[in-house]
């Protein structure tokens, strides 16, 4: 009986880690800063990520991870990546982003969409087939 509670409990706090990891944004700035704030979705993309030798060009490839920096207002950390410091931090990482070529990976919502509908094509497809089953054609 003690062993079952000490894995129910191993297994509670195992979850609870995977789920944290999968919520934050855990970012090493520079001067070994750690910026840590929420994702916007759960998901494994940029859950650790070490900017200390980031550059402007570095802000593309991580467009939701720099969002999030803006909306949390954690931009002062990040003041090394830009030109200009002692402008508009915010202002400077979003024309980055702007600036930056699309990306030539597809959008995880894209690519759900595409799984969906390709799903549900071959069902209504399957569903047709099976109508059709007892229908003779001439």
């Amino acid at each position: 009986m003690k062993s079952l509670f000490r894995l129910i409990v191993l297994v509670l706090v195992v979850a609870g880690w995977g789920l944290a990891a999968l919520s934050l944004h855990v970012v090493r700035a520079q001067g070994d800063r750690i910026v840590v704030m929420p994702k916007q979705r759960l998901g494994l993309v940029d859950t650790y990520v070490d900017a200390r030798a980031w550059t402007i060009e570095d802000v593309a490839e991580h467009a939701d991870l720099v969002q999030r920096i803006i909306q949390s207002d954690k931009i002062d950390a990040f003041k090394y990546v830009v030109a200009n410091p002692d402008s508009d931090v915010a202002r400077q990482l979003e024309e980055a982003l702007k600036a930056a070529p699309p990306s030539t990976r597809p959008d995880e919502l894209q690519r759900a969409k595409t799984t969906f509908n390709n799903a549900k094509d071959r069902a209504a497809k399957t569903a047709g087939t099976w109508f059709n089953l007892g229908h003779k054609s001439k």
